[in-house]
């Protein structure tokens, strides 16, 4: 009697249905899509400032070491600086590193269409957004000597605004009608209501 029986077999057929089923589905929209590349890039970019901002606390810390032996006339201990490196270092990648995996993951919470994730990161853009707002409020009322301390770390200001630009072009993205849809979509999959 099997050998009649052309297929599929359970293991063939998708979680949820059986066969004889229709198969419809639903297809992720390009707008679900995009914001998942747009935070893929906002959690990846951060990335190339690590070994600009390893320099920049080499350089700042040999400086306070410096004057602290002038002010107190005592020398730094032999290897101290090679012991706070040893340290920095390993922590401004492990910090960056953990903080591009939570930035994948929640692309990939977008992209399977929870909507818990969604929200989350909604919120952690408007807190993005109000911090720039913020920035610029300081840069602005505290004149143009702070601008030209600032202008010092370039680099960073520059993948900062790229990374909190595409954040929130993703957030946008994310709330728009084809979106929602497929938000809506992947919960009622989720519950059994799509097949």
């Amino acid at each position: 009697m099997t050998e009649n029986y052309s297929g599929p077999w359970p293991s063939q057929v998708p979680t949820g249905t059986f066969p004889g089923m229709p198969q419809t589905g639903f297809q992720r929209p390009r707008t679900v899509t995009a914001a998942f590349w747009c935070l893929v890039a906002s959690a990846v970019l951060p990335l190339i400032l690590v070994p600009y901002q390893i320099q920049v606390f080499t350089d700042t810390f040999t400086a306070v070491m410096a004057e602290y032996t002038v002010q107190s006339r005592r020398p730094i201990p032999p290897g101290l600086l090679d012991q706070i490196m040893n340290i920095a270092v390993p922590s401004f990648w492990v910090g960056a590193l953990l903080a591009a995996a939570v930035g994948v993951l929640m692309a990939l919470g977008i992209r399977a269409g929870r909507n818990w994730v969604r929200i989350l990161q909604t919120v952690f853009a408007a807190l993005s957004l109000l911090s720039v707002l913020l920035g610029a409020v300081l840069i602005l009322g505290l004149g143009t000597q702070m601008v030209g301390e600032l202008a010092r770390s370039f680099p960073v200001y520059i993948v900062s605004a790229a990374t909190t630009t595409a954040y929130i072009v993703a957030t946008v993205l994310e709330w728009l009608p084809p979106s929602n849809a497929y938000f809506s979509l992947a919960k009622a999959a989720r519950g059994g209501y799509v097949r």
